[in-house]
């Protein structure tokens, strides 16, 4: 889905290009306010006007949820010593017709500003710090609301571009080899020649393994290094993908984070203290239909969370529900497998959901997340 323009005031900066936050006398850093949710605008009237979604989209926005929910995510990292010159660096969610950024402000980090990575749709705040990385506190108000397949809306969806379908079918890295992925997404699909029941055919193969226990069934499937000793949610997700994508459907991982409790199970969302719930999905498009959702992750963590079996009643209804749903207590924060840190060095990683620093030669250095420390709040406003 192409992602409206999301300005931040004029902050937004891609590649070298760097523009530092408006600094006040107050420890708040400046703020970014929404007069409405067609987009963001800068305090005061210097600021660009309001980008409005593109008219293309609304039969998007009519098929998501028509409630949306307000919620506040905080991001507070602690200082840290690297030992040589870093860069921070805090994924910020997507705007998409199920998930809006309505508001944003930040404190401290004298040298900052807001990139962004094209292909995979990432705004990344950075933040240059020197041998330590500052203090930082990143303040948001986001709105979702559901994200809801229906099978008889088709054709009512905006045109995807042939360079994003194209994108989407591309390999990434994965531990097989091409042919033998390949010769194992055919085996899955069988006789199946359309789109969308092959991808049906794929989700429910990769479900059946993972909920089993099997997940070496489609370890070559899974990124590089990669350990396959249990079923794990994201796992799921890429594997999916990553097999529609041998069958030329497009398909990409979403890397988000959970904001807010689950109507499905309470095992399935989070509230307050969500540093270590971050979340993986997944989409793939058809002709006619365009971006379906599915969320096989979520009836692997049911299971495990419950100690459920592969034939339990919950399970099976969970895992036909999550096939063109996504519950919005989780907003995304960029596409892949596989992105790029604005005028950073390659990460190795598949996606970002968390803050990452980059230590050294900002377009050759190292990357760590373990050298991070920070804490991540969230909770409804509703």
């Amino acid at each position: 889905m192409k992602r409206r323009t999301f300005l931040l005031g004029g902050l937004l900066a891609s590649g070298e290009a760097f523009a530092a936050p408006k600094k006040k006398a107050a420890s708040n850093g400046s703020g970014l306010k929404k007069s409405s949710r067609s987009g963001l605008r800068a305090p005061g009237n210097s600021g660009p006007a309001p980008i409005k979604v593109p008219a293309k989209l609304a039969p998007e926005l009519a098929m998501s949820g028509g409630v949306w929910r307000p919620y506040e995510l905080s991001i507070d990292v602690s200082s840290t010593s690297h030992g040589d010159d870093a860069t921070l660096w805090i994924p910020i969610p997507m705007d998409t017709p199920w998930q809006q950024v309505t508001s944003i402000s930040w404190s401290g980090g004298d040298k900052a500003g807001i990139r962004f990575d094209p292909a995979s749709q990432l705004h990344v705040y950075v933040v240059e710090g020197g041998s330590s990385t500052p203090d930082v506190s990143l303040t948001m108000r986001v709105e979702t609301r559901t994200r809801q397949f229906d099978i008889t809306k088709r054709g009512t969806f905006f045109h995807e571009s042939e360079e994003e379908l194209d994108r989407n079918v591309r390999e990434t890295g994965y531990r097989g080899t091409s042919d033998g992925l390949r010769h194992l997404a055919d085996e899955v699909s069988g006789r199946i020649i359309e789109p969308l029941p092959r991808a049906r055919a794929i989700y429910d193969w990769v479900l059946d393994k993972a909920l089993s226990g099997n997940c070496q069934a489609y370890e070559m499937a899974l990124p590089p290094r990669t350990t396959c000793l249990s079923s794990k949610g994201e796992d799921v997700a890429i594997a999916f993908v990553n097999l529609c994508r041998a069958l030329n459907i497009p398909a990409r991982a979403v890397w988000g984070q959970v904001i807010g409790e689950s109507r499905l199970s309470s095992k399935l969302g989070a509230t307050g203290n969500v540093t270590k719930d971050q979340r993986v999905r997944a989409e793939f498009h058809t002709p006619g239909y365009g971006w379906t959702p599915v969320d096989p992750g979520d009836v692997v963590r049911l299971q495990q969370a419950e100690g459920l079996s592969a034939t339990d009643g919950r399970i099976q209804n969970l895992r036909k529900k999550l096939f063109g749903y996504w519950e919005m207590n989780w907003v995304g924060y960029q596409y892949g497998p596989g992105f790029t840190l604005p005028g950073g060095p390659d990460t190795g990683l598949a996606g970002l959901a968390t803050p990452l620093a980059t230590i050294g030669n900002p377009r050759a250095g190292r990357t760590s997340d373990t050298e991070v420390r920070y804490r991540i709040d969230a909770k409804s406003l509703s």
